[in-house]
């Protein structure tokens, strides 16, 4: 699962070489690399992003994965990470992270919940995330 920063990292004017070697790794594989996103990162990713750079991040979704629509994510879940102190967006993406079942969040920017011990999941950049996939076989 990756954050939105990833993909405007990697799609926009400040381009960020790991997240673009990030999203063609999952792309060239699929199976092995499982990407989900949800409408939340969508909307934020179109709201940073031309539109020419919005429809090529459109065109790699499409290619790989859906959109997960938030309201499939339950309320409780975000409430518990709003309760151990996260603001309410950071909440619901780890409540997301968790709901998808995900073992990784890639951010750019979500230092604080790397921090955080008691996470069903681990927090990597995209150049940490891009070691690991290349260490396991």
């Amino acid at each position: 699962m990756c954050d939105s920063n990833v993909y405007i990292f990697a799609f926009g004017i400040a381009k960020h070489p790991g997240c673009a070697r990030l999203l063609k790794t999952c792309v060239e594989y699929p199976k092995a690399h499982r990407m989900r996103i949800c409408r939340t990162i969508v909307e934020e990713v179109r709201d940073n992003l031309t539109t020419q750079e919005f429809r090529e991040f459109i065109g790699l979704l499409n290619s790989v994965t859906s959109i997960d629509e938030d309201f499939f994510v339950p309320f409780e879940l975000g409430s518990k990470y709003e309760w151990k102190g996260l603001k309410p967006a950071d909440a619901f993406i780890a409540a997301y992270t968790e709901w998808v079942g995900a073992a990784l969040l890639v951010s750019e920017n979500r230092h604080f919940l790397s921090r955080r011990s008691d996470l069903p999941f681990k927090v990597l950049s995209a150049e940490q995330c891009l070691t690991r996939i290349s260490l396991t076989p």
